[in-house]
């Protein structure tokens, strides 16, 4: 995770200060335009870019080839380090929950292949389990992910709209900085976060949908897994196994058409 020793005690408070003030038009979370964030404004043409190619490249070559576009398009628009970020995660207490201190990304917050999406930390040891163990099974290391929320503190309670909108620019920004191959949104919540609309998960489980420059994979949530059964048991962990077929295999994944509707 992140060192505060790296910063001098001023140039830390100076950071905090900066998170808690609200302004929308400070630091990392400056806006020119809605694409600041993820690149809505460059989602019809690298659709139509990714849809091209596919016929010809199996998507392990096309996922390199994005990383790279992802990568010169994000210099362009975005400055600062993930470990500012994530300083500024730490001591964030907008939504004053008692005694609860905001929680930073697992496994790998440098340089993932995926970034895996859930709505908050507040994970159920069976929840847990499942994860790790369909994540072992697809062949998944935790130097090649990293986990992070959409809102961070580990409430075990249903967020409240200002409390997830007071979140969103944390993972907007985290997505930019970490630059990730896939995103794969692990429930309901994180999916409409991303999109930023509402859609129903069942329809778009299991396939890719482009999010700017980035595919995004969408899933059910280990705990909703768990509460719906075997059958959705199943689902998940083929749908993990999903996620590492993108990244490594040549074969192809169903493209899901119905997200060029959305922007």
């Amino acid at each position: 995770m992140t060192d505060t020793n790296e910063f001098s005690e001023e140039d830390l408070q100076s950071l905090i200060n900066e998170a808690l003030s609200g302004d929308a038009n400070a630091g990392l979370f400056r806006q020119s335009g809605p694409s600041s964030y993820v690149g809505f404004m460059e989602t019809e043409i690298l659709e139509d870019v990714y849809k091209r190619l596919s016929g010809h490249l199996p998507d392990s070559i096309l996922v390199e080839v994005f990383k790279d576009v992802r990568k010169e398009i994000v210099f362009r628009k975005k400055s600062g380090s993930i470990l500012d970020l994530h300083t500024m995660t730490k001591n964030c207490n907008k939504c004053q929950f008692s005694g609860l201190v905001p929680e930073l990304p697992k496994w790998n917050v440098v340089n993932p292949d995926v970034l895996f999406v859930v709505e908050s930390p507040s994970f159920s040891p069976d929840a847990v389990e499942l994860f790790l163990k369909s994540l072992k099974a697809a062949g998944f290391q935790a130097s090649r992910i990293c986990l992070t929320y959409v809102n961070r503190c580990p409430a075990k309670k249903k967020f409240t709209e200002s409390e997830i909108a007071n979140c969103l620019p944390f993972l907007h920004s985290e997505i930019q900085l970490l630059n990730p191959s896939l995103i794969v949104a692990m429930g309901l919540l994180p999916l409409v976060s991303l999109l930023g609309c509402e859609v129903k998960l069942k329809e778009y489980r299991g396939n890719v949908v482009w999010l700017g420059h980035w595919p995004i994979l969408s899933i059910y949530s280990p705990v909703y897994a768990l509460k719906m059964g075997n059958n959705y048991v199943d689902q998940f962990s083929s749908d993990i196994k999903t996620a590492f077929t993108f990244l490594n295999k040549e074969e192809k994944i169903s493209y899901d058409t119905r997200a060029e509707n959305i922007f």
